[in-house]
């Protein structure tokens, strides 16, 4: 008879959720505690998970209020929100053990949290990644693989209302694994002065505008304007390739040594990338997420650029960079 494996996962919001339905179709027999202070958050994830099916029969579910305590985990996800997520962090490993944590992103708000939640990863020795998912993407992937990395390589990021503070960092940290470099730079800045409050509510706020990037010789343009309408295009160009994709409509067009080809591919959802990130975790021991240590790198240079536009358009001092 095959062991149970503990999963914890804290936020059971709209993507604490999704990130239980794809725990529940693993193949592996499976005990899931899910924590959410938030009676609706836990009422969200009970309708969702009686929309799978399970991939093992013998899967169970608890539902709880609290962190547990003196417990022991395999894997813990933990999709609060960012001004949050450290002290939850912290609250966990006082009191639990978990062999792997996968982060949401934002990752935290404050620079300091960074430092005192890699202090206690590795003083516990875990295994920690960030949910920036796209470097596991097979047609990323392949991309990577026609890739010259001594040549430049130029990517750009454009649209409307896609939420840019919110997921910049997601572009960002597939722009690393492109370039395989983590070594970023912020070299151009020009943010709107219009701010407005994320849709994700509280305290938590969007932007608009432009940001570009490098990496050595490789260069990275980031930009979002306001519209009625989400809007995303993504263009990567390096020495005899190009490819525009346009993921909300699944629309992939590459141009290599001058032969055009088009294929529709959809994005997956996150239901499924969990079950793949928590058998991976199980079978292989690893998962192919960024790291805990790589995505500290992605984050400082972002939040730094975000925090001070912030500040200074608000005329506020934040003690911590507002988004989710």
């Amino acid at each position: 008879m095959s062991s149970v494996v503990k999963v914890l996962i804290i936020g059971a919001g709209q993507l604490g959720s999704r990130h239980l339905q794809g725990a529940l179709k693993s193949s592996h027999k499976l005990l899931i505690t899910i924590v959410d202070p938030s009676s609706d958050s836990l009422k969200l994830s009970k309708i969702r998970a009686n929309e799978i099916e399970l991939g093992n029969s013998e899967t169970k579910i608890k539902y709880m209020r609290e962190i547990p305590k003196n417990k022991n985990f395999n894997i813990c996800i933990i999709s609060t929100n960012a001004n949050i997520r450290a002290r939850v962090t912290q609250v966990l490993l006082v009191n639990c053990y978990t062999k792997h944590i996968i982060f949401e992103k934002i990752l935290f708000q404050k620079e300091a949290d960074f430092e005192i939640i890699s202090k206690l990863i590795k003083k516990k020795n875990i295994s920690a990644w960030v949910n920036c998912p796209r470097r596991t993407y097979s047609n990323y992937q392949k991309i990577k693989n026609l890739i010259n990395a001594k040549k430049p390589l130029k990517m750009s990021i454009v649209g409307s209302s896609w939420g840019m503070a919110c997921n910049a960092i997601h572009f960002i940290d597939l722009f690393s694994f492109l370039v395989d470099s983590f070594n970023l730079e912020v070299t151009k800045m020009n943010l709107s002065k219009y701010i407005f409050k994320s849709k994700r509510g509280g305290s938590f706020y969007e932007v608009n505008g432009q940001i570009e990037f490098k990496i050595g010789i490789h260069l990275l343009k980031i930009s979002c304007r306001h519209g009625k309408k989400t809007s995303l295009q993504i263009k990567i160009k390096n020495n005899n390739i190009e490819y525009s994709i346009n993921e909300l409509e699944g629309i992939w067009q590459s141009n290599i040594n001058g032969l055009t080809k088009l294929k529709y591919h959809k994005m997956p959802y996150q239901s499924d990338m969990t079950k793949n990130l928590i058998d991976d975790l199980i079978d292989k021991n690893q998962c192919y997420l960024t790291s805990y240590q790589e995505s500290h790198k992605h984050h400082m240079p972002f939040l730094s650029v975000i925090k001070k536009h912030l500040s200074k358009t608000l005329k506020k001092k934040f003690a911590g960079c507002p988004i989710t």
